[in-house]
């Protein structure tokens, strides 16, 4: 498993770069936020999904619902980086299927 560390700071964790680490954009009035993170597997691809607090977006392309935590983010379904890992984003940790 892999800690999905948490920047609030969407440049610093672009500069950090750590396999995993997660920022979450303000989620607003809609309750609909943005994940960027950086691919669990170590490759270094950085990705962003849009997440819910606690509900799933209904939205033209995929989402995800998102618990509203920073310290211990659970997304739901399973996140899939194609051709990279696949797996899920719980209690703050990144489990690979």
């Amino acid at each position: 498993m892999i800690r999905a560390i948490y920047f609030d700071d969407r440049d610093k964790h672009r500069e950090a770069g750590l396999s995993g680490s997660v920022h979450f954009t303000d989620p607003g009035d809609g309750g609909v936020s943005y994940m960027w993170f950086f691919c669990p597997c170590g490759c270094g691809d950085v990705s962003r999904i849009p997440t819910g607090v606690e509900h799933k977006p209904n939205l033209s392309g995929p989402s995800w619902n998102w618990n509203g935590r920073t310290d211990a983010p659970t997304l739901l379904p399973s996140v899939h980086m194609v051709g990279h890992w696949h797996g899920w984003l719980r209690d703050g940790y990144w489990e690979s299927c």
